[in-house]
């Protein structure tokens, strides 16, 4: 279960939008997350008695099964998320979005997950926290499972965007520069795997590469060969992409995918962090992590990291979120994919890393400059905050 958090903004960051009713809460949320949310759960934290923006969580829905254990655990992140940022929320709305499946109305969909809300709300009231309002938002309509009597919105549901006019939410966004990237179904679209018949190309690469890198693993300090040829085809990736290429052959593919399994030539892969470089790379990673088709998907989870890092380091909180999620689907013990997923979700802020990896990538050239040209097999040592580890291992 994937949670992603929107940090609150500043009070001179963006304009402030008054959200008076319903319809203002629902025209808000794509704007508070980046994306159109579909088949989630949003829990929104409201502050002070004017009721200002604090943390966002959203997961996917999951099984009904596991409603109860899914509810707890929205109110439980909620506030330590807040805590953790600045204090507890004072009040919550709660957002439920899902598309009806085919023959399935809009009400149907409020319907089907009103057992869900009211679960969430009692979760949140277990933990003090009121509900100020819960929203099922389906098929372009919306209901408000918080409305008595019908005062708020009918049972066919309000339309989300009302004909002939502009929230202001819409317009204070604009001014603001935020905008909204799609879907989260498009923004996990945009990370699939190729599908045939390069996934099949790609597959006989991957199967011709891992003998090859087994035979040069078994050598005399095989490891640290592999690490720095890994290195040399990072950096020569990112050049050929700085001139304009769109890809790498499959057979390089499938080696630059099984040489960031090791955990030291990953992060030194994660240097490439600063412009102009830094929106190279991050193609790089992305055209890699769609090249891990099965049964080479758990391999997915490095480029989609340092694609999840990249994003980061870059402000774009979206795609990073995504990018973090889709590495721990992948493989959900991934610990790279773990510590920068909890970090973009509670806030930090990525500069001291990326002096860390400043400085160790001048260390690793000063090394290189007094062993001469052609140095190889230079291993990496008194790294700060690092753990050393082998290819297959995070």
């Amino acid at each position: 279960m994937n949670e992603d958090q929107q940090s609150p903004s500043g009070p001179f960051e963006h304009p402030v939008v008054t959200m008076r009713n319903p319809g203002d809460m629902v025209d808000a949320l794509p704007f508070l997350l980046g994306f159109f949310p579909s088949d989630s759960i949003v829990a929104l934290g409201l502050q002070g008695p004017r009721r200002r923006q604090g943390g966002t969580v959203r997961i996917d829905i999951p099984d009904r099964s596991i409603w109860p254990e899914a509810a707890e655990e929205v109110a439980r992140f909620l506030v330590a998320l807040s805590e953790h940022r600045d204090r507890t929320p004072d009040a919550v709305i709660l957002y439920l979005c899902r598309d009806p499946a085919p023959g399935q109305s809009g009400r149907e969909v409020s319907e089907e997950l009103r057992p869900l809300a009211a679960l969430l709300a009692a979760a949140f009231r277990e933990v003090g926290i009121p509900v100020h309002d819960s929203l099922c938002v389906s098929d372009g309509r919306w209901w408000s499972y918080s409305c008595e009597n019908g005062t708020c919105c009918t049972e066919e549901g309000t339309p989300v965007e009302r004909p002939g006019s502009t929230p202001a939410v819409a317009a204070a966004a604009a001014y603001a520069g935020i905008r909204v990237r799609g879907s989260l179904k498009e923004l996990h679209r945009e990370l699939e795997p190729v599908g045939t018949p390069t996934a099949e190309a790609q597959l006989r690469a991957f199967e011709e590469a891992i003998p090859v890198l087994v035979e040069e693993l078994a050598r005399r300090g095989g490891r640290e060969a592999v690490r720095e040829r890994t290195g040399e085809l990072v950096d020569a990736a990112v050049a050929r992409f700085r001139a304009g290429a769109q890809e790498v052959s499959p057979a390089e593919a499938a080696r630059l995918v099984l040489g960031l399994q090791d955990r030291m030539a990953r992060d030194r892969a994660a240097e490439w962090l600063d412009p102009p470089d830094v929106e190279h790379a991050q193609r790089l990673w992305l055209f890699l992590a769609r090249r891990c088709a099965f049964p080479f998907d758990t391999q997915a989870a490095a480029p989609l990291s340092l694609l999840g890092w990249t994003a980061w380091v870059t402000g774009d909180q979206v795609t990073a979120r995504v990018a973090l999620g889709r590495a721990l689907v992948a493989d959900p013990d991934y610990t790279f994919a773990q510590l920068l997923y909890q970090a973009v979700n509670t806030g930090a802020e990525p500069q001291e890393l990326c002096a860390t990896l400043r400085d160790e990538r001048r260390s690793r050239q000063r090394r290189g400059s007094s062993r001469g040209p052609g140095a190889r097999g230079r291993t990496r040592r008194g790294r700060r905050g690092r753990c050393d580890g082998g290819v297959y291992r995070q």
